[in-house]
């Protein structure tokens, strides 16, 4: 994936590629690359064809790609969520497309880009056979912070790193949205370079996860006051309990989770990998499993489940129900 751009920027193309993966935000940025590469300003419009979803049918994606650039040296075939990579999709259409991916015209490139991809899938060997397939994930925690430390420095702005550790606890880790709440920070920052904790307190938007995140470690402190009043604030942000519950239920199962997997003998990186979360909130989650034992956490996700089901049976109102769990963990 590193040498992409690279090779783009050199005129290399492969006959077909294949996006696909958690992180959209690279998706997307790694489309426009390869679009700008191919498609110089002015040669868009003759020479690139979409084809999204149920539009996009083996022998039209064929035609396309076989119809000779307009002024240009490629054509570019973009595919989106054709569901040809999956079973119960429309697999069998994409097995349409097997053979031609050898024989495409060194004039047209084929980008397909799909939200799930199975790697036994068919089509999916040929394009890796006959192109490449790059599955974009999550970024970790440092690569995070290197994306983050890089924006930063080509706007001439920096923050330390303990500063970007709250950042990172306070936002929604979407990579978009990271973006618009740093863009939002160098601007309030204006001239000064260093971006400071209460600049972060200021101006970022706290994420629901990191709203949770602070109520979950209020009953895991056994401060009552504290979890409840974070509760009533999200419902006064027009938050739904039942969302405020899952995300509870969520953090209790990755407390458990963590305990269990330290206690069998792993490290932190392995436990954040594993579990697919931050290294800051296995910390966390490490100090907070102290508070009970396995057996307690196993209880807490029990009751989480029963108060789900009694919400969803109408034996209890939603609001009352979730503050009486949040009570009961802070209390105990």
């Amino acid at each position: 994936m590193k040498t992409l751009k690279k090779e783009w920027k050199n005129g290399e193309f492969g006959r077909c590629y294949l996006f696909f993966g958690a992180e959209t935000y690279l998706i997307k940025d790694y489309e426009e690359a390869l679009t700008k590469a191919i498609l110089p300003d002015g040669t868009e419009m003759m020479n690139h064809d979409i084809f999204e979803e149920k539009r996009a049918t083996a022998a039209a994606i064929m035609d396309a790609a076989e119809t000779f650039p307009f002024l240009n040296e490629k054509r570019l075939v973009t595919v989106r969520n054709s569901e040809f990579f999956q079973k119960g999709g429309r697999k069998e259409e994409g097995e349409k497309l097997k053979d031609f991916l050898a024989d495409i015209p060194e004039s047209s490139c084929i980008l397909f880009i799909e939200e799930k991809v199975e790697k036994n899938n068919g089509l999916y060997k040929a394009v890796v056979k006959h192109g490449q397939a790059v599955e974009f994930k999550k970024l970790t925690e440092k690569e995070l912070g290197t994306w983050i430390k890089k924006l930063c420095k080509d706007n001439d702005k920096q923050m330390s790193e303990s500063v970007l550790g709250l950042f990172l606890q306070t936002v929604d880790h979407d990579m978009e949205n990271i973006e618009g709440e740093l863009m939002k920070l160098i601007a309030y920052k204006g001239d000064d370079a260093e971006i400071k904790a209460e600049d972060i307190r200021a101006v970022c938007t706290v994420s629901l996860e990191a709203r949770v995140f602070d109520l979950v470690k209020a009953v895991a402190e056994k401060r009552p006051e504290k979890a409840v009043q974070i509760y009533r604030t999200l419902l006064s942000l027009k938050e739904s309990p039942y969302m405020v519950l899952s995300l509870i239920t969520r953090q209790f199962r990755f407390i458990l989770e963590t305990k269990l997997l330290s206690e069998s003998g792993m490290t932190n990186d392995i436990i954040a990998s594993k579990l697919e979360i931050r290294d800051f909130a296995v910390k966390e989650y490490m100090r907070q499993s102290k508070r009970f034992s396995a057996e307690i956490w196993k209880q807490s996700m029990k009751d989480c489940l029963q108060t789900d089901l009694d919400i969803k049976l109408g034996r209890a109102a939603e609001e009352t129900a979730v503050e009486l769990l949040i009570m009961k963990y802070a209390t105990m």
